[in-house]
């Protein structure tokens, strides 16, 4: 007795016999391969990778930046406190602070000095130093 039997869904390897069920069964494959190629595309889309990851570091950046900058208001507030109560003290309390401040987070005070040096120069140039 052979094993072929036309009323059967699938065959001996799990393919559709029916042709119906055989089409659903492309349109599934189609569907799930679509979704795979749509997948490799976006990991392969370096452009759009390397842009979310400048973004990333941008916002990172600021924050940082804006972190600073309240920091060193803080820092001058309390220092024209101290200056106004005990100046001797306070300048070299707030020299120690100022280096301490610069070791422990240099960027701001790297972009502080920065702003600074470029602001010299442009007054310098336009003749008002």
């Amino acid at each position: 007795m052979t094993a072929t039997n036309s009323t059967s869904t699938h065959n001996g390897h799990g393919t559709p016999v029916d042709p119906e069920a055989l089409r659903q069964e492309i349109a599934r494959t189609r569907a799930s391969l679509g979704e795979t190629v749509e997948a490799l595309a976006a990991k392969a889309d370096v452009k759009a990778r390397a842009q979310g990851a400048v973004h990333s570091s941008v916002a990172t950046a600021k924050l940082r930046m804006r972190e600073g900058v309240e920091q060193m208001a803080v820092n001058a507030t309390y220092v024209g406190r101290e200056l106004r109560m005990h100046p001797r003290q306070a300048v070299g309390n707030s020299m120690r602070r100022m280096l301490d401040s610069a070791r422990e987070r240099p960027a701001p005070w790297v972009v502080a000095s920065g702003l600074f040096v470029l602001a010299a120069l442009i007054a310098y140039r336009k003749g008002q130093w």
